[in-house]
């Protein structure tokens, strides 16, 4: 159509500058002008004053009346013209109102595209914030937790040494009291200086109950329910019903070798695995005629066939009482401890970030033993318990 519409032009406007001098094979490269330069019929020589809808191209009148062109719709030349000029200007206004929406749409796809450049941008920036207040909180809750076990350490160690002293003064009374009475009229004057002090004595026996209730309170807070693995427990031993207590057993009782189970040792697992966090719990011993036990933690990787190694460096962290005698199992040999009496009730005390393993008399508050820092390394750690005939520990 575009094309129809030049052809109108060209006929109606000829550029007569352009139009090539006459000679051989020239003939019809052109349309020829009249004397006023109008376009004329190249076969007539007459002015072109129609156009041909069918073949697109300008008459005379003379060609309109020839066969070629009867049959086929004509109009004015100068209306045809204004016609197409019409129909081109429309076109042309389409293609300018299409590249228009186009253009839109491209630059609505840019702003889209800025935009969520722009969210991902700000979502990575808050990210980025989250990950360093996240830091920021885990150093303060470490230093925080840091501080708190020093605290419970010093605590500890404090109401150790007063018990201590109290239990010197209770035995000192005690001794003082099995005197004759003619003995006790001549200490008459220690008896009364014990009275002078008894005020302040009073006050620190009240700060130490609460300093004991506060850390019964701590220890309280990491207190866990912990039961025996049957499936890891010496064929010489026996659990109970409940899997809460385990004794040295009079006769081999019936289990499965299976991989898991102790075959030498007459141990037993918890069936608590630990890989963080603090935790503690209570055994109680009943000796009775048996001949030793043993309580603490163990890897779940300590070995379980044939002869084990009851020390850290076997994966093993426990204190035992052996015929009378009351150890430390360490490496490379057991450290002896000093214990005025066996304690009926052991508290175990794990943390497993901070590498500790402590023992204290559950009865007293007596610290046992504490195993220097070790490093679990993302393994489990359960409770571990041995018993001899006749001996039984009970969680």
């Amino acid at each position: 159509m575009q094309r129809q519409d030049r052809e109108i032009r060209k006929q109606l406007h000829p550029s007569t500058d352009r139009l090539p001098a006459p000679g051989p094979g020239t003939e019809n490269s052109s349309i020829p002008c009249g004397p006023l330069g109008e376009p004329v019929c190249e076969e007539h020589a007459e002015a072109l004053k129609l156009f041909c809808e069918m073949d697109q191209k300008p008459l005379c009148l003379i060609c309109r009346g020839s066969w070629a062109h009867q049959a086929y719709a004509v109009a004015p030349i100068q209306e045809a013209a204004q016609r197409y000029k019409v129909r081109g200007c429309r076109m042309h206004l389409e293609n300018l109102v299409e590249e228009r929406r186009r253009l839109e749409e491209l630059k609505l796809t840019e702003t889209q595209k800025h935009q969520e450049y722009q969210i991902v941008s700000e979502f990575e920036q808050l990210r980025q914030f989250l990950k360093e207040q996240e830091q920021l909180l885990l150093a303060w809750l470490g230093e925080l937790d840091r501080e708190i076990e020093k605290s419970q350490e010093e605590t500890g160690s404090k109401l150790s040494e007063q018990i201590s002293h109290l239990n010197s003064l209770i035995r000192e009374m005690e001794e003082k009291c099995q005197q004759p009475r003619s003995d006790l009229l001549q200490v008459r004057g220690e008896f009364q200086l014990l009275g002078m002090i008894s005020p302040g004595l009073e006050i620190r026996l009240r700060n130490l109950s609460e300093q004991n209730l506060t850390l019964k309170e701590t220890f309280r807070k990491f207190q866990v329910k912990v039961t025996l693995d049957p499936d890891t427990a010496h064929p010489w031993l026996s659990l109970s019903e409940d899997w809460t207590s385990v004794r040295g057993a009079d006769t081999q009782q019936d289990r499965p070798d299976i991989p898991e189970r102790f075959d030498m040792w007459c141990c037993v697992l918890g069936r608590e695995g630990f890989t963080s966090g603090k935790h503690c719990w209570e055994v109680e011993v009943e000796v009775g005629k048996g001949e030793g036990w043993a309580l603490g933690v163990a890897r779940e990787s300590v070995r379980r066939k044939g002869q084990i190694s009851r020390n850290p460096e076997g994966g093993i962290w426990a204190v035992q009482w052996w015929e009378g005698d009351f150890w430390a199992l360490t490496g490379p040999g057991p450290t002896p401890l000093s214990l005025t009496q066996v304690p009926r009730r052991v508290r175990v005390y794990l943390d497993y970030e901070g590498g500790k393993v402590a023992f204290l008399d559950a009865d007293t508050e007596d610290p046992i033993y504490t195993f220097p820092p070790a490093l679990f390394a993302g393994g489990k750690i359960h409770p571990w318990l041995w018993v001899c005939r006749g001996s039984q520990l009970t969680l």
